[in-house]
């Protein structure tokens, strides 16, 4: 794959020449139509596609059974799309060939560009200038091409196609894999997925994975859009482009693979060791609301539920079961993904209770057990469908079924006819499942699953989808204004850095980032530094007994690991040894370092421990999180992660997604801690991130402690990282 990062097309190309094309010229077009540049025209007549095909290949004066031309230039009509196959060397020449006769797209099969190093690279942005010199929107190059379901367009070689047969429907599907796109093209048909457009994105020279999802996002015929990825490459226009998706309401859901950062490497700071590029990837997703799939099974799970016409209005979920076993798993699978088994009203468990609706001995508490009796009274499934979705308390219905080889047609219909009369989604787990059945199931967009387990995460992933959407829209009708930084405050805190970058310092010291945090409001302890014990002995009993101690040196970002930090010192003796043996100790653990006296600081007290930091992500900017804080932040490892900006809504759901959220809200009796101003200072750090992110690299503000209610917050220690 191509490790150039693409600027994307944008808006300013309408890839219907790629998807809808009236002509399409294969370049290169073999007389065998089994080779890979044979491949594409053989599929196209087969498949019957209806606009004019140009074979392209000046030794041949027919290729496969049509009229074949020396270059692009002899056709004597228009031409939508080109299909490119040739040497990469003469693949820039031929871009400006179909320039020069006004080709609107390329897809272009060819490798030996970014993927294979330098020389690639360069003939890569050749390549990119000429179709944009042409305003030719172009694939790849390195790509398996694409399919147009619908329109029966066939721009590939993709192996899947020798099947004879594509499942239409309203899946679209963007790959940065040729070779397992095509495989997974095939497979989710298999698993029921019915596809709209599928496409290879190849080395995204021009068109970018991000373009080819809002042009899905725009097409009526796409539900929802699924795809593999190993790298967004474009941060900003990926985010766009899911935004797109989720304002639409066409999920997104993502195959995401590769951590592009190891947590084992050496990093400045904590937020570096945690917010790894993976993390930073799931908190994106989470922010433009796309649903991540974490194997291929899912990726089709998944497709096959948001691709339903009916979706989840909460998550107050009832089971319908003819397996006690199965009900255990399925409740066990809810708690897991937040859907509420719902208790039913007494008016639904009498109406279940009457004559001739289930065994006298069934269960008719949610979940419903209508019991083996069905396997040789498949009509009693009517009733308690009907019953079960006529109760106000259920928002989803979820039915498990084994077998059934006799009457699985007729409890297929059976189902369809109670899904039909209701607008809440109805999903089916049946384990071996008769061929007939999954079949009407799936005619009638019924997602239908294996086991207990799959459909149950699929539909908690749904809920959590529309309950996310539902927030986004509510924010975007209502948008709360991050104010920009004062002037004056943001001069102030450049001159901390600018003084730092003089003295040779590749780190503020505590006391200097310190100073820079409360001019964005983050408030800290009182504190002085004492450059003697004599003068750190005076200053503690100033201050009031008792105070912390810590080494004041850019050069020791991690002080409690060097010896540099003493808690609790209760009088002025005390403080001399303790100035003395942090001094001794810190010169022991970095020989080299700078070291400017020790910092004398009100010790805080009755409060929780947490952090807040943020990392300059290399493709979506500042990422920030929390978590519990204190020295166990990295083996603990809770934390929640965001891309700024973002408001005061996002900084305490922040919150809430962390560990620490039930010791802030008054744990086993314990006070209610400032979740309010502890929001504020997470929205702050990301305002510091965005302001500096060309000079700031990290930041940790380890501890911040949280104080009871209404007592506000302090940030007792902070790193900042220059870049």
């Amino acid at each position: 794959m191509s490790q150039e990062k693409p600027q994307g097309a944008g808006p300013k190309f309408n890839l219907d020449a790629m998807f809808k094309p009236r002509s399409i010229a294969l370049v290169g077009a073999s007389t065998d139509p089994t080779k890979l540049s044979g491949r594409p025209l053989r599929f196209l007549k087969e498949y019957g596609y209806q606009g004019k095909i140009y074979p392209i290949n000046p030794n041949q004066t027919e290729v496969q059974g049509l009229k074949s031309y020396p270059s692009i230039a002899s056709v004597p009509d228009e031409i939508d799309l080109a299909v490119v196959g040739l040497p990469a060397e003469i693949v820039p020449a031929m871009i400006r060939e179909c320039a020069a006769k006004g080709v609107k797209a390329v897809t272009v099969f060819s490798a030996g560009f970014a993927e294979m190093g330098e020389k690639g690279v360069k003939m890569q942005a050749e390549l990119r200038q000429a179709a944009l010199d042409g305003h030719i929107a172009l694939g790849g190059p390195n790509c398996a091409g694409l399919i147009g379901v619908r329109e029966k367009v066939i721009g590939t070689f993709n192996s899947a196609m020798d099947r004879g047969r594509i499942s239409s429907g309203p899946v679209s599907f963007v790959a940065q894999s040729g070779a397992l796109g095509t495989y997974m093209f095939a497979a989710a048909q298999d698993a029921g997925v019915g596809f709209d457009y599928w496409v290879s994105t190849g080395n995204e020279a021009v068109i970018a994975f991000s373009d080819f999802v809002s042009y899905f996002v725009r097409q009526d015929t796409t539900r929802t859009i699924i795809a593999y990825m190993e790298d967004a490459r474009d941060g900003a226009g990926f985010q766009r482009s899911a935004l797109e998706a989720m304002e639409a309401g066409k999920p997104l859901i993502i195959l995401k693979v590769g951590e592009s950062e190891a947590g084992s490497q050496a990093v400045a700071s904590h937020t570096g060791a945690l917010a790894g590029s993976d993390k930073v990837y799931s908190a994106v997703f989470r922010q433009t609301g796309v649903i991540r799939a974490h194997d291929v099974e899912d990726l089709f799970d998944l497709a096959n539920i948001c691709a339903s016409p009916k979706y989840p209005r909460g998550n107050r979920t009832a089971l319908i079961t003819i397996s006690g076993g199965a009900a255990s798993l399925m409740c066990d699978r809810c708690e897991e993904v937040g859907l509420k088994v719902t208790e039913l009203t007494q008016e639904t468990m009498s109406a279940l209770r009457a004559p001739g609706v289930l065994p006298g001995f069934a269960t008719v508490k949610n979940p419903v057990d209508v019991t083996a009796e069905l396997v040789a009274k498949p009509a009693l499934l009517k009733k308690p469908l009907e019953i079960t979705l006529a109760d106000p308390n259920v928002d989803c219905l979820v039915i498990f079924l084994g077998m059934q080889l006799h009457n699985g047609e007729e409890l297929a219909r059976t189902i369809v006819e109670a899904a039909a009369g209701t607008d809440k989604i109805v999903i089916v787990n049946w384990i071996a499942a008769p061929e007939v059945s999954v079949k009407i199931l799936r005619e009638n967009n019924i997602p239908v699953f294996s086991d207990p387990g799959r459909g149950v995460r699929s539909l908690g992933a749904l809920v959590n989808y529309v309950e996310r959407r539902k927030r986004y829209l509510a924010r975007k009708s209502s948008p709360k204004s991050i104010a920009p930084t004062p002037a004056k405050k943001l001069a102030a805190a450049r001159a901390i850095i600018a003084q730092a970058r003089a003295n040779g310092a590749t780190a503020l010291t505590e006391s200097a980032g310190k100073e820079l945090l409360a001019l964005y409001g983050i408030p800290s302890p009182a504190r002085q530094i004492a450059t003697s014990a004599k003068e750190a002995a005076k200053i503690a009993k100033k201050m009031g007994f008792p105070v912390v101690m810590k080494i004041v040196s850019a050069d020791i970002l991690h002080k409690t690991e060097a010896g540099g930090v003493k808690l609790g010192v209760k009088d002025s003796k005390e403080a001399e040894a303790a100035f003395a043996d942090i001094m001794k100790k810190a010169k022991a653990y970095n020989k080299k370092a700078r070291l400017d006296g020790v910092l004398i600081e009100e010790m805080i007290t009755d409060a929780v421990q947490v952090m807040v930091g943020f990392k300059q992500d290399k493709l979506f900017g500042p990422a920030v999180m929390t978590g519990l804080g204190g020295i166990m932040v990295e083996l603990i490892s809770d934390f929640s992660l965001r891309v700024a900006p973002f408001d005061m809504d996002e900084a305490i759901e922040m919150i809430k997604n962390t560990k620490a959220y039930p010791l802030l809200t008054g744990f086993r009796g314990d006070k209610q801690r400032d979740v309010a101003s502890l929001a504020k200072v997470i929205v702050a750090v990301g305002k510091v991130a965005q302001d500096f992110r060309n000079e700031i690299a990290e930041l940790d503000v380890n501890p911040v402690m949280v104080l009871p209610k209404g007592k506000g917050v302090r940030a007792v220690d902070a790193a900042l990282v220059l870049k």
